[in-house]
């Protein structure tokens, strides 16, 4: 049986895993990557959906819902050019 993706999509998904997985990571350790301060702190209500961008463009697409464990549910993963997209949107 084949795999259902070529190499290189592997490749990218591999990638774009592991720097999820990475700040996550990050996060877990010391609250913030970078032991920054935080910038914002966004308030929200089930239904509402969230745009989390990293450092270098990319992000991730989340809906917020009412769980307690569990209150993002990630959509999917967004490139800089989506999450522009999204911005215009919201102005």
């Amino acid at each position: 049986m084949t795999a259902p993706y070529d190499d290189s999509t592997q490749k990218e998904w591999k990638e774009r895993k592991n720097k999820i997985e990475g700040y996550y990571r990050e996060m877990g350790q010391v609250g913030t990557p970078g032991n920054e301060k935080i910038s914002s702190i966004i308030v929200a209500t089930s239904g509402d959906k969230l745009v989390v961008q990293f450092s270098d463009g990319d992000g991730i697409l989340y809906e917020i819902i009412e769980d307690l464990i569990n209150p993002l549910r990630m959509i999917k993963t967004l490139s800089q050019d989506e999450i522009e997209k999204f911005k215009k949107l919201t102005k």
